[in-house]
């Protein structure tokens, strides 16, 4: 690593922050990966005499020669037509050519020529890797050539490029698993139909771990003083069982020293679980939204004896007693909940932290660092938070432009919503697993859970703008929390090193059977500012993103419907294993039985299942029971019609959850036919979904419902989720939704 260090020491000095291509091969070189032989025909300067070019062009294999630009100022070179191939012979005048069109170039490249299909997939692949501030080095394999962008434009998510992030593969074992992953390796190692192998695995492997010391040294916080911004080689061709780089590209800068000063478990709990709780903001006068706040603390059930105000006010407010600062707070305050004008915000802050009486502060106050003209606000505070710390090293500040926290346990509601526009902090929902719901956006949070009204989560996180306390923490401890289940996440951005964090949580939540959703904003350049204009994040890349959290365990949600759907499956079918994803769809509808076949596809994660055998028999004999027989025959889907009541519809769930045959049920049902149980003076104690639930819960296994009809329903649909079962208003959102269970 010395002689690199050098050369992008020598780079920096002449005022470049990107090297040559010849310079990309002498580092190529140094980490002992495959390059092709070249040599620099400078432009400048005195020119290469005939007789010494006809010996260097003789030190290159072959009969053919490859002629490139070398150049900062033109970075497409193909396209500028400073790419020539031509034989040997004819090389001194197409370097003459070269040489007149591009005077201002530094030189040509003459490269020895490394024959590959160019248009074969698997012969030309792209090796990248940049630095993240997440997720740190990343590295990526794909298509490579002139179309590798079109080509991967093209592609569905997750085919190409494969993304790892270098510090989350930590062994050669590692590599081994990201190749075998990576789709456009299949073409190399012969995996696909009619294919053959292009290169053993070994080959490659030198290349990712070489690009593995490279960017572990050349890093933020590394060892050297020079941390690689980016480095391409396209094309990376497969030739004769070689990997040899045509084409490099490598921009460095100045290392950045340090790392985030990270809030403790400590005081993140001290947030999620308070046992004291302190607001300030509080209007004796009138319901402004410090008394909301109050109030809603007050409602969750929390104890008034260790509720405090901040107000210079003799007495009480709504039962809690006034003081005059923190430092007279009677004693250590676990969640302080600052709502008051931003310009308060910072000291405030600096009275909390030098009274050594606050741990951690929930900052509602918005303006801060989202809005043009308050970056020096954001800035006392960051500074008051860093001098907090010093003093107390479990201070922290959670927000600002946040909602706070609903925590059920600790019977905290933070939330500035009047309590008739939305119950929280008062209850769980038994027939789910206990769930919690991180989010950088309040809004998100509220609107989700009041569309969602089964859906009571033991603890809502609103963030903010992180200034301090992150998403990713909040994560982070929960996932240690064994009696949560299922982890709800929205995020717009991410800071420095919580890529990682966030992973790490993922995987440890997988690796202990709980579940997390993300739903990733500020996907596009449009996304993207109005994520800044939210909460004054950096949205990270996306692609990164999902690839990465993706293979550390996360659901993905797409938009939020799929949220909804993800969220449905993960809190109802938590603990039910999908086997091997074989599904019966039972309906009474023929539209629904025919769409959701439709959505069954070759490969995917379910199959329909044969009622053969026992099963088979076992539910011609109900359909011949209930006089079905004549009208319908066994098959899967299973369209009874409308003249299906609750009961052979029960009979029929039953044989089907009882059969070894089948791992997965959906359930679909118009509810207009007068045969079932479907409103509530009909009796939906003794309906279909009411025994479904029960059925599906002694069965283990997972059953999704649909119920395609209007608002009159809602009853019918409320006693299915009360059943402990997930549903949807329409079969094919039913279908997907176990679809995708299955396949995580």
């Amino acid at each position: 690593m010395i002689e690199i260090e050098t050369l992008l020491s020598q780079a920096a000095q002449e005022g470049r922050w990107a090297l040559s291509e010849i310079e990309v091969y002498e580092v190529l070189d140094k980490l002992g990966l495959t390059t092709p032989k070249c040599f620099l025909a400078r432009i400048k300067g005195v020119p290469l005499p005939a007789a010494e070019l006809k010996e260097r062009l003789a030190t290159l294999p072959g009969e053919k020669v490859v002629l490139k630009v070398s150049s900062h100022k033109t970075l497409h070179k193909t396209e500028s037509g400073g790419v020539k191939v031509c034989a040997k012979s004819d090389a001194a005048a197409r370097l003459a050519e070269m040489k007149s069109k591009f005077k201002d170039a530094d030189g040509i490249l003459v490269s020895e020529f490394v024959p590959h299909a160019v248009f074969s997939l698997g012969q030309e692949l792209m090796l990248g890797a940049r630095a993240d501030k997440a997720f740190g080095p990343i590295m990526t394999l794909g298509i490579g050539g002139t179309d590798a962008e079109e080509l991967t434009s093209a592609f569905k998510p997750g085919f190409s490029p494969a993304i790892a992030a270098v510090k989350l593969v930590s062994d050669s074992g590692g590599w081994q698993r990201f190749l075998d992953q990576a789709w456009i390796w299949r073409y190399v190692s012969g995996g696909v139909r009619g294919g053959q192998r292009l290169a053993e695995d070994a080959a490659m492997l030198l290349w990712l771990e070489g690009f593995r010391k490279l960017l572990e040294h050349f890093c933020d916080s590394g060892a050297s003083a020079w941390a690689i911004e980016e480095i391409e080689i396209n094309p990376l061709a497969v030739s004769d069982e070689r990997i040899v780089a045509l084409d490099g590209v490598l921009r460095f800068r100045k290392a950045r020293i340090g790392t985030r000063n990270f809030p403790s478990p400590k005081a993140v709990w001290s947030l999620l679980k308070p046992v004291t709780v302190a607001v300030a903001g509080v209007s004796e006068n009138k319901m402004n939204m410090g008394r909301i706040i109050l109030n809603n603390i007050i409602e969750a059930g929390f104890d008034k004896k260790r509720l405090f105000v901040l107000k210079d006010y003799a007495g009480e407010i709504d039962g809690a007693k006034c003081f005059k600062s923190p430092a007279d707070f009677p004693e250590p305050v676990d969640m302080f909940v600052v709502a008051v004008p931003s310009p308060e915000v910072p000291e405030l802050l600096r009275q909390s932290a030098e009274s050594g009486k606050v741990r951690g502060v929930a900052l509602i106050s918005g303006g801060i660092g989202e809005k043009a003209g308050s970056e020096k606000v954001k800035d006392e505070i960051l500074d008051v938070i860093a001098e907090g710390r010093r003093k107390n090293p479990d201070f922290a500040v959670s927000g600002g432009n946040s909602l706070g926290i609903v925590s059920v346990p600790a019977k905290v509601n933070t939330f500035f919503i009047p309590k008739q526009k939305l119950v929280l902090g008062a209850e769980e929902n038994p027939s789910h697993a206990r769930t919690a719901f991180i989010s950088q956006s309040g809004a998100f949070v509220i609107s989700m859970v009041s569309k969602m009204d089964w859906l009571k989560p033991v603890y809502c996180v609103t963030v903010g703008n992180q200034m301090d306390v992150t998403v990713c923490d909040y994560v982070e401890q929960l996932v240690e929390d064994d009696t949560v289940k299922v982890i709800l996440v929205y995020l717009e951005g991410l800071k420095e090193e919580d890529g990682l964090k966030l992973a790490h949580g993922v995987a440890r939540a997988r690796a202990s059977g709980k579940t997390v959703i993300v739903y990733k904003a500020g996907r596009t350049p449009t996304g993207t500012k109005a994520v800044m204009g939210h909460t004054a994040s950096i949205a990270g890349d996306f692609v990164v993103m999902r690839s990465i959290l993706s293979s550390a365990g996360a659901l993905f949600a797409e938009n939020f419907d799929h949220f909804e759907e993800l969220a449905q499956m993960a809190c109802f079918c938590h603990g039910r294993s999908p086997g091997q994803g074989r599904l019966f769809i039972l309906s009474n509808a023929g539209f629904e039985a025919a769409g959701m076949a439709d959505h069954i596809l070759p490969h995917g994660p379910v199959s329909a299942v044969t009622p053969s055998g026992p099963l088979g028999r076992r539910l011609a004999e109900i359909l011949k029971k209930h006089k079905l027989d004549s009208i319908v025959d066994v098959r899967n889907p299973l369209d009874v019609t409308p003249m299906a009541a609750d009961t052979p519809l029960i009979e029929i769930a039953a044989a089907v959850l009882e059969s070894p045959l089948v791992d997965c049920l959906v359930a679909a049902g118009i509810p207009l036919t007068p045969a079932m149980k479907t409103l509530p003076e009909e009796g939906l104690i003794e309906s279909f979904p009411a025994k479904l639930g029960e059925l599906a819960k002694a069965s283990g296994k997972p059953v999704v419902c649909s119920v395609a009809c209007g608002s009159l329903y809602e009853p019918y649909v409320a006693e299915a989720r009360k059943h402990g079962l997930p549903v949807f208003r329409s079969a094919d959102r039913a279908l997907r939704a176990m679809a995708a269970f299955c396949r995580h």
